[in-house]
């Protein structure tokens, strides 16, 4: 088994910061450069961030590059 100690996007760190126009840009782009890095053949077709009680919660609509027409979705949630 591979492990990649350097896979990740470390979303913990903006759990606390104020919730600014500037800080879902900051996360757009960590998620955007990630996947970029560590999944070039996924294309991001929408992010969706927001939080709510102490919680950010981030949706991700995506594709296989090789399979435009088949869109996949994943949600992460990081709080207390």
């Amino acid at each position: 088994r591979c492990m990649q100690p350097q896979l990740g996007m470390n979303l913990r760190k903006y759990l606390f910061e104020q919730f600014t126009d500037e800080a879902v840009f900051s996360i757009q782009n960590d998620i955007v450069d990630t996947f970029k890095k560590w999944l070039p053949f996924v294309e991001i077709r929408d992010i969706k961030i927001k939080q709510e009680d102490n919680t950010l919660r981030v949706s991700i609509v995506f594709n296989i590059t090789q399979d435009p027409n088949t869109l996949e979705s994943v949600s992460i949630e990081i709080g207390e």
